[in-house]
């Protein structure tokens, strides 16, 4: 995901912790952020971040490919997800094991559902 996607500040993710709407899918969590009526000095740019906890795995080698897959998927995506979005995902255990397509479609169930993408 290239860093102008990327929500760093840990501020910044607290805020879409408490302030984001929770989307539930078997395999991951997803906060989302609509950012309206920000000032206009921040980025126009859909912003996501990705958290794995050791609760869902201890190895850090399976949390990293959680997140790079995630990111990944995220990405392939951008084109159809809508501007002005603040995401934070968070990865469960289920998701230990599943392939990246199956993982990209659940990404995009999340975002059908949640209203998040461009109609074409």
């Amino acid at each position: 995901l290239p860093k102008q996607y990327r929500l760093h500040d840990y501020q910044e993710i607290e805020r879409v912790k408490k302030e984001g709407k929770l989307f539930q899918s078997p395999l991951f969590g997803a906060l989302i952020l609509e950012k309206t009526g920000q000032p206009v000095s921040l980025s126009s740019f859909s912003r996501f971040a990705f958290i794995v906890s050791k609760k869902v795995s201890t190895k850090a080698i399976e949390r990293n490919r959680i997140k790079r897959v995630l990111s990944e998927s995220v990405r392939l995506l951008l084109p159809a997800i809508k501007p002005d979005i603040d995401g934070v995902f968070l990865g469960k255990r289920n998701i230990i094991g599943k392939n990246k397509t199956e993982i990209k479609q659940e990404l995009e169930n999340v975002f059908r559902k949640a209203k998040l993408l461009k109609e074409f």
